[in-house]
């Protein structure tokens, strides 16, 4: 498969240092034929300065986004450039951490010819340089194509930076979402029933640092449940009767202090968007104080049910 191009797809904005950090990683693959896709955001050339030096030596193709395009829609411009046979969605923060890490991916490919997507172990790196492994869940990664809602409770996948896939995948990311961007794409992928391969190594490092959007959302509540309640909606009244999924959006809208209708539409929600079983859940809970449905095997009984008696 030496033939084969690689497309690592980065879209950028602003942090050069970073974008040339990831480059680097690339540079150093064993795996030579691959090109490197740059949609920057950025509203100067710091970017296309601070490259400029590995521009003779590696196969990259920068283009200039002028209005800026904004994730996701940049994620998706970045792979839409792509030509290669395979391609990875690598954020600027994110780097290929063994040099061996493309020729492993390929490997796993040739191997499993139906996969049409590959992906590893998901590795944070902090700031001072600790590794956190956060996989969780482990018996999801067996058999999520049975049970692809259940990414929303453990995305076991992990950042796009950690996946590969086959040229021609038919599923591009949402552009209304920021939270559950990757969720409602692994998704799709499982439900469109691409096949896939996990690998228990640890090959990208995902770059953890206080400007990701990730800290965003944490810092703005309101973004995660308007997300959660649109999911709900593209899952539909079916996925309910599975009752983790069911438990999952209980949890939620206790957590979040959702008493009402109105506290989602404040939080986004147009609300038509709003199933009847999540206004049920809203219902039954008002009728109990906060203080009371955080007692956990009180709150697991009422959940119960409510599930029971779901429409």
């Amino acid at each position: 498969m030496s033939a084969t191009l690689i497309s690592i797809c980065i879209p950028a904005y602003k942090q050069p240092e970073f974008v040339v950090r990831a480059i680097q990683s690339i540079q150093k693959q064993s795996y030579k034929n691959v090109e490197i896709i740059i949609s920057d955001d950025s509203p100067n050339e710091d970017i296309k300065i601070a490259i400029q030096s590995y521009i003779s030596e590696l196969n990259i193709k920068y283009y200039h986004n002028q209005p800026a395009l904004k994730s996701p829609k940049n994620w998706n411009n970045a792979i839409q450039l792509s030509t290669g046979d395979y391609y990875m969605l690598l954020h600027q923060d994110d780097w290929l951490d063994s040099s061996e890490c493309l020729s492993t991916y390929m490997a796993a490919f040739e191997a499993n010819p139906k996969a049409q997507f590959v992906f590893c172990k998901n590795t944070a790196i902090q700031p001072d340089g600790a590794k956190i492994t956060l996989q969780y869940l482990t018996s999801l990664l067996k058999d999520m194509g049975k049970r692809p809602n259940h990414i929303l409770r453990a995305n076991v996948i992990g950042p796009p930076s950690n996946t590969m896939l086959k040229k021609g995948v038919g599923v591009h990311y949402d552009e209304d979402y920021i939270w559950l961007v990757d969720v409602d794409y692994y998704v799709a992928l499982l439900n469109k029933g691409y096949d896939y391969v996990y690998l228990d190594q640890h090959l990208v490092s995902i770059g953890l640092h206080e400007d990701q959007t990730t800290v965003f959302c944490r810092n703005n509540e309101d973004v995660i449940v308007k997300e959660n309640i649109w999911f709900a909606e593209k899952m539909g009244k079916s996925a309910f009767s599975d009752i983790l999924i069911y438990d999952y959006y209980w949890r939620l809208l206790r957590n979040y202090k959702i008493r009402s209708i109105q506290d989602l539409v404040n939080d986004g929600v147009e609300e038509h968007r709003i199933l009847t079983v999540i206004k049920k859940m809203l219902s039954l809970q008002n009728k109990f104080p906060l203080s009371i449905l955080k007692f956990g095997p009180f709150s697991k009984l009422l959940m119960t049910f409510s599930y029971l008696q779901r429409p």
